[in-house]
């Protein structure tokens, strides 16, 4: 089974848990609100049961406490991120006249049918900074295509470190000035007040890349992708 967030894929190591502290009200922070219920039963064959009811199992994780076992209505949280658009949007679940804001750690899906089987999430702070991936989108055109080169990711998150309410959705670079052979790095980027790096500053995010580089790139993206269709057609 793949692990991810619930509309694309990043890496499950890239969150951690804060310093646990009493839930925060929504009105602390831009959060959506989900309601939750308790789990009682644990183990595979309750996970089914909650399942086959139309729900899926999810653990709030809680640094200092004890993680709350929970089940939660998967479209609703499916369609709350799509329509947000950002993995890091806020959660806020309803729990027994609680509220836990939380962010998302991981997500499992059916290798095959893309059905969510279990969710994570982690307890936040408004108060208390966490490191997380942002994603970075491009913009422009960079002036290095005009001699056929191309634009390529090599990294597209970047890990950052703010108050769960100062999280940007997204990073928007320009490349208009990019030439060959030149790259972003994390500390090129414009930081809004209250996020710092949570990388180092030299680290490359985007490069125009000449033609030879561009083919090598291209090969070894679909020698990848090769693989990866050989390995879930064995699973």
């Amino acid at each position: 089974m793949r692990n991810g967030s619930l509309f694309c894929e990043p890496k499950p190591d890239t969150f951690f848990a804060c310093d646990w502290i009493p839930p925060l009200t929504e009105s602390q922070m831009d959060a959506k609100t989900v309601q939750a219920e308790i789990r009682e039963d644990l183990g595979k064959g309750a996970a089914r049961k909650i399942r086959a009811a139309g729900r899926v199992p999810a653990v709030i994780y809680r640094a200092g406490g004890e993680a709350a076992h929970l089940t939660v209505d998967p479209n609703e949280l499916q369609l709350m991120f799509r329509r947000s658009g950002n993995p890091n949007q806020l959660v806020s679940f309803e729990v027994n006249g609680q509220t836990h804001t939380c962010l998302l750690k991981n997500a499992q899906k059916h290798p095959v049918s893309r059905e969510l089987l279990h969710i994570d999430f982690y307890e936040v702070n408004v108060n208390e900074e966490v490191a997380v991936e942002v994603l970075v989108r491009i913009e422009g055109k960079a002036a290095g295509e005009t001699f056929g080169g191309r634009v390529a990711f090599l990294r597209r998150t970047l890990r950052i470190a703010a108050k769960p309410g100062d999280i940007p959705e997204k990073f928007v670079i320009n490349v208009n000035e990019l030439q060959v052979g030149q790259f972003v790095r994390a500390g090129d980027v414009d930081l809004p007040k209250g996020v710092s790096l949570a990388i180092d500053a030299g680290t490359n995010l985007v490069t125009c890349m000449g033609k030879k580089s561009a083919a090598r790139e291209a090969e070894a993206e679909a020698a990848a992708e090769g693989e990866e269709a050989a390995e879930e057609a064995a699973e």
